[in-house]
């Protein structure tokens, strides 16, 4: 019973990351004039995990959860985004996701996380 609830809820976690497979037109609904909305990539195809450690991804504005990653964790975590990581999907499960996209939800999440971290 327990396995066919996790079974259940990872397969649940992966249609929630994966849930955009359009292509281009998911990466406009984040964009606006150009710019692109980092808290808007965000939510639609990375909160759906990092906002609740789903299948062990360090959850957004809990800064402990981030202490055991590399010491270059912002260069690894843009890496890690595009081409995924463990259970973590490439790109939220949308392989067609523009890399500036992916840089924009990732970047939302550590201003998010650690809002006190210096510019780069």
């Amino acid at each position: 019973m327990r396995q066919t609830a996790l079974l259940i809820a990872a397969g649940l976690a992966l249609a929630g990351c994966t849930h955009n497979n359009a292509g281009a037109d998911n990466a406009a609904g984040a964009r606006s004039a150009g710019v692109i909305d980092g808290a808007a990539a965000y939510q639609e195809h990375c909160a759906t995990c990092h906002e609740t450690g789903m299948l062990g991804a360090p959850r957004e504005g809990e800064p402990k959860d981030w202490q055991q990653r590399s010491a270059l964790w912002q260069a690894v975590l843009m890496e890690h985004a595009k081409t995924g990581y463990f259970e973590m999907p490439a790109r939220g499960g949308n392989s067609d996701l523009p890399d500036e996209v992916v840089n924009a939800a990732a970047e939302y999440m550590l201003e998010a996380t650690f809002p006190s971290r210096p510019e780069d």
